[in-house]
């Protein structure tokens, strides 16, 4: 992902109802003459896709809309997206943890660690954190201090590396960088004075 192609607002309104999306993932099945099928993964980790709905918007909401489009450009530049479904490391409806996520082992010399999700099943970098939600944790001990968050990249840079074998862990609220996938704006305009889009994809960049 280009940050220079990136910017750092947050798509201003809600999702409505019959919003839809999720991850992706591309699988190549090739069907031989014996009958059997060989499947290949061709990415590493999935990559969401939404369809977005708005309920009806007031003018205000919608001139905001309309803005943030044009000066996106349509597809051209990414922006924050909080997905209503996938937005925190809490389980359960709660708040973030220190220990919600392991990040890494420390070895005494490596200072910097990736925000991650999905543990062991699905592991997904997490590239905009929400400033001001993350909290550290080491060898289950929450980090008050000695760290610092690069908001823009989800990094946490120690001031002294963990030592050898500490388990390092956050909790966290976190947006994804998205790009709209069209260049075009279809606004219905259901009621005099309100507007509302009935079909506006986005796509996770990675």
């Amino acid at each position: 992902m280009s940050l220079a192609d990136f910017h750092e607002g947050r798509f201003p309104v809600a999702a409505g109802p019959g919003s839809s999306g999720g991850p992706e993932w591309r699988t190549e099945a090739l069907s031989l003459a014996s009958g059997q099928e060989v499947r290949n993964a061709r990415w590493a980790s999935s990559r969401r896709r939404w369809e977005l709905v708005t309920a009806p918007l007031g003018p205000g909401s919608l001139v905001r809309l309309v803005d943030f489009f044009n000066a996106r450009r349509g597809r051209l530049q990414g922006f924050r997206y909080r997905d209503p479904t996938a937005h925190t490391t809490a389980r359960g409806g709660g708040s973030p943890g220190a220990s919600d996520e392991i990040l890494g082992y420390g070895d005494g010399e490596e200072n910097v660690f990736s925000l991650i999700i999905g543990g062991g099943v699905s592991v997904k970098r997490i590239l905009k954190p929400v400033a001001g939600s993350v909290l550290i944790g080491v060898n289950g001990v929450p980090a008050l201090s000695g760290w610092t968050l690069n908001p823009a990249t989800g990094d946490v840079m120690f001031d002294i590396a963990p030592p050898a074998g500490a388990e390092v862990t956050a909790g966290f609220e976190y947006d994804w960088p998205v790009r709209f996938d069209t260049d075009t704006l279809d606004i219905s305009h259901d009621q005099l004075g309100s507007g509302r889009v009935v079909s506006l994809p986005l796509i996770e960049l990675s």
